[in-house]
């Protein structure tokens, strides 16, 4: 028996996740109101939880018994109530539940006299105790197909009261027909895909749940156990996160794409259209088209420090998300920093040209001018970088330098520099 709980556009003045969003960016509840049902936000949500994330959890649900909570509030605008409702009339497994009281938590108390009931009507006294899992699902993440399989695996009574970690997931950025930037997302007790293992005693017709507490700190609460050896989730990035509302919306575009920066690249060809089945499709075109070297049938470059590979840009790049991305291998693991990646950038008149380049990410030094740095620790792999182009910058052309004696030679293969489409506003 497996239950998942959805807050849905909940408003909930009072609860932590009020007091943890509205901290300096709303003036009172009607102004986080305003937001919360705001058109724009709701258009996201809803296609990134009805169109994403519930495709997903169908897959999921074969051969499981398992439903789905979708708390949502009765403020939520008639249209968008009615999304989800025929979403549930089409998914057996998907619940909603009007909720317009506060949220203690994660959600799972206020379904818990539902779960029971639920396991009440499936389980008498002669069955025993019977462990159940749950977990929390956010509206902008999505899990794996095979992810009640594999927790299948720890939903046992050995395991009541401990949570279950999976620390290996996805990630990307959402532009507007595909996902873009996709990176390896390792994060142990990430909220994303943790479960929790607890216990219906059909004598007494209880659950006994064990509150977690926040996620980062679960293991202080709970014996938790860990297991990353899979992707399980994937965390879909975009500009209107909650978590990021006392910036603005080109500086959240700029700083989710930096935290991206952070994360290993990888190419959709890590994982599958089964794994991923409302997600692989925009992986893939989220990816750069033309792969090659600098004309058919040359060798790959060996990128040391007197390498300097010129990149003119025509046209020149003055709106979008704009991205350069390029293989390497070596014959032993690198040590570090090992490329540069230097940006020609002019300004409108009046503007402040480093000022923007070091707003975006970009660095800034006598030798390289405004210049990304590539490092890594592999024999191999993906560089990737991403720039939101803010209005008033151009970026005329760009130069992939060497940087450092390393270890052994690198071999790089290049993609076509490129731009992107971000959704209206980014």
């Amino acid at each position: 028996m497996f239950y998942g709980v959805t807050r849905y556009s909940l408003f909930s003045p009072g609860s932590p996740s009020w007091k943890t969003s509205s901290s300096d960016v709303f003036k009172d509840p009607d102004d986080y109101k305003a937001y919360l049902f705001s058109e724009r936000r709701l258009q996201l949500r809803e296609e990134l939880f009805l169109n994403r994330s519930v495709p997903a959890l169908a897959a999921m649900a074969e051969g499981h018994d398992y439903t789905q909570f979708v708390m949502y509030s009765g403020l939520l605008p008639p249209r968008h109530q009615e999304a989800l409702f025929a979403a549930a009339a089409a998914h057996s497994f998907l619940v909603p539940v009007q909720w317009d009281h506060m949220v203690r938590g994660t959600g799972i108390e206020e379904v818990q006299p539902l779960i029971e009931k639920d396991l009440a009507a499936k389980f008498d006294v002669g069955g025993g105790v019977q462990p159940v899992a749950w977990f929390r699902l956010d509206d902008d993440d999505v899990l794996a197909a095979d992810y009640l399989t594999c927790l299948d695996g720890y939903r046992s009574l050995d395991h009541v009261g401990m949570a279950i970690s999976f620390g290996l997931g996805l990630t990307a950025y959402k532009a507007v027909d595909k996902l873009v930037d996709l990176r390896e997302y390792y994060h142990a007790k990430s909220a994303q895909g943790m479960a929790f293992i607890s216990a219906f005693d059909p004598a007494v017709g209880r659950v006994k749940i064990h509150p977690p507490g926040p996620h980062y700190g679960v293991d202080r609460v709970m014996p938790t156990i860990l297991d990353s050896r899979e992707h399980m989730f994937f965390q879909v990035r975009h500009s209107d996160q909650d978590s990021t509302l006392n910036e603005t919306r080109f500086e959240r575009t700029a700083a989710s794409l930096a935290r991206l920066d952070r994360l290993p690249a990888v190419r959709a060809a890590v994982t599958s259209a089964e794994k991923w089945p409302s997600l692989y499709d925009e992986m893939v075109r989220g990816e750069p088209v033309a792969r090659g070297f600098s004309f058919p049938g040359a060798e790959p470059v060996r990128l040391t420090k007197e390498t300097a590979l010129a990149f003119p840009l025509e046209p020149e790049i003055t709106e979008g998300l704009f991205q350069f991305e390029f293989e390497f291998e070596s014959a032993l693991e690198l040590d570090g920093a090992f490329a540069v990646v230097s940006y020609e950038l002019r300004g409108a008149e009046g503007v402040d040209v480093e000022e923007l380049g070091l707003r975006v990410g970009l660095r800034k030094s006598p030798t390289y001018g405004m210049y990304w740095l590539a490092w890594s620790r592999e024999a191999h792999g993906v560089m990737r970088h991403s720039l939101p182009v803010p209005e008033g910058l151009t970026i005329v052309g760009i130069t992939l330098r060497g940087k450092n004696s390393q270890p052994a030679d690198v071999f790089i293969r290049w993609c076509e520099p490129r731009v992107v489409a971000l959704p209206a506003g980014d």
